[in-house]
C-alpha cells in the first residue's frame, strides 16, 4: 500500500510539473495579430480600347449582266441574200461587222427612178423659168417646179438609205444571246434579226439590307472587288459601284448596289456574261463608333467597363456591324476604356473584380 501510494504522489508531482512548465511557454508567447479578410473580388481579363473609328467591309453575291441588251432588225423588206456564217449564238461580234443582205433589186430600182423623177423635174423647172420667170418670178408654175425638185431630190435620197440599209450591220460590239434568222428568209421591216447583248461594260446586281444601304451611302471611295463563287480563289475583278437602286426588290426587300466593269472579255481572265461570282466592298469608314472583340459583348445589348477602381460598369450598345470576331458599335465609351471579356457566374453592375495580371 505505501508503495502505491508513493507511486501515486509522484505521478501527480510529474503532471503538476507538466502543466507548470506549459503555463510558463504560453504566458512567454507573443499574441497573434488578425486583421478581416478583404474581397478582392474574382479574376477577369479585359480588352483596351486603342482608338475610336472602324472601317468595315461587306461581303455579298450576284450575277454578271450586260449593261444594255439590243435587238437587230431590218428596216427593209426583202429576202436574205447573204448571211455572216459568225452570228452563232454566245459569239462576240464587233461594231460595224456586216450581218446580213436583203435582196438589192428593187431598191436599185427605186434610186433610179429616183434620179429620173430629179430629171423631169429640173426640166419642168427650166421651161418654167422661160415662160414665166421674166413677167413673175415667183409665179406658182415656177413654184410648183422647185417643190417638184424638192419632192424628188427627198425621194432620191430615200431611195439611197433603203438601198444603204440592205446591209444590217451591228452598232455595237456585242455578244449574240439569240439567232432569228436564216439565209432565204424573207423580211418584213421591223423583224428581228437576233438578240444580242453590249460587252462594253457589265453590271452585277448585288443585294443588300438597308442597314447596308446606309453604310455605303455614308462613303465616298467604295471600292469591290470580285472573285468566281466555286472557282480559282487567284482571279480577281476590280468594279466601281455606279449606283444604288433606289426600288426595293418586291419579293425579298432588299436593295441592289449595281457594280460595273469595263471592258470584260479584254481582260487576261474575261468576266463573263451569266458569271456568279463573290463580290467583297471596302473603304467604308465610321467615326464615332468603336470595334470591340465580340466576347466583350453581352447579349448582344451591352457590355462591362472596368471602372478606376475595379468595379463593373454595365454600358449599353448599339450594333452597327457584327461578324464572327469583332463588333462594331455606338456606345458611351471612350479610347483607354478597358471592357470586361471573361464569363463570371454572377455580374451585375458595381460589382468589384481584379486583372488577372494583377497578384
Amino acid at each position: 500500500m505505501l508503495r502505491k501510494l508513493i507511486n501515486l504522489i509522484l505521478f501527480v508531482a510529474i503532471l503538476a510539473a507538466a502543466a507548470l512548465f506549459a503555463q510558463d511557454l504560453i504566458s512567454q508567447r507573443e499574441p497573434l495579430h488578425t486583421k478581416p479578410r478583404e474581397d478582392l473580388g474574382p479574376l477577369v481579363s479585359v480588352y483596351r480600347i486603342e482608338n475610336a473609328g472602324a472601317d468595315i467591309s461587306l461581303t455579298t453575291h450576284g450575277t454578271v449582266q450586260a449593261k444594255s441588251s439590243l435587238q437587230l432588225t431590218s428596216d427593209v423588206a426583202g429576202r436574205v441574200t447573204w448571211l455572216t456564217p459568225d452570228l452563232l449564238v454566245g459569239a462576240i461580234l464587233e461594231a460595224g461587222s456586216p450581218i446580213a443582205r436583203v435582196d438589192r433589186s428593187q431598191y436599185e430600182l427605186a434610186q433610179a427612178q429616183a434620179v429620173l423623177s430629179l430629171r423631169d423635174a429640173e426640166l419642168s423647172l427650166a421651161d418654167a423659168h422661160s415662160r414665166f420667170k421674166t413677167r413673175d418670178p415667183r409665179h406658182p408654175q415656177i413654184r410648183r417646179a422647185e417643190a417638184q425638185i424638192d419632192a424628188a431630190r427627198a425621194q432620191m435620197e430615200k431611195a439611197r438609205t433603203d438601198l444603204k440599209r440592205t446591209e444590217i450591220v451591228l452598232p455595237a460590239r456585242a455578244l449574240v444571246s439569240s439567232k432569228n434568222v436564216a439565209l432565204g428568209q424573207y423580211l418584213s421591216p421591223g423583224s428581228v434579226l437576233a438578240s444580242l447583248e453590249t460587252v462594253d461594260a457589265v453590271e452585277i446586281p448585288l443585294p443588300l439590307s438597308l442597314e447596308e444601304v446606309n453604310l455605303l451611302s455614308q462613303s465616298e471611295k467604295i471600292q469591290i472587288e470580285l472573285s468566281p463563287v466555286n472557282g480559282d480563289s487567284d482571279i480577281r475583278w476590280t468594279a466601281r459601284l455606279a449606283r444604288i437602286n433606289q426600288q426595293l426588290d418586291r419579293n425579298t426587300r432588299v436593295a441592289f448596289a449595281i457594280a460595273e466593269v469595263a471592258e470584260p472579255y479584254a481582260q487576261n481572265r474575261p468576266l463573263r456574261i451569266g458569271q456568279f461570282v463573290n463580290a467583297e466592298i471596302s473603304g467604308i469608314h465610321l467615326d464615332e463608333v468603336f470595334r470591340i472583340p465580340t466576347t466583350a459583348v453581352f447579349e448582344n445589348r451591352y457590355v462591362y467597363r472596368l471602372t478606376e477602381d475595379q468595379r463593373l460598369q454595365r454600358i449599353n450598345i448599339q450594333i452597327v456591324r457584327q461578324d464572327k470576331r469583332s463588333v462594331v458599335a455606338r456606345a458611351a465609351i471612350s479610347s483607354g476604356d478597358q471592357l470586361v471579356l471573361s464569363r463570371l457566374d454572377i455580374m451585375s453592375d458595381g460589382m468589384r473584380v481584379r486583372l488577372d495580371d494583377q497578384p
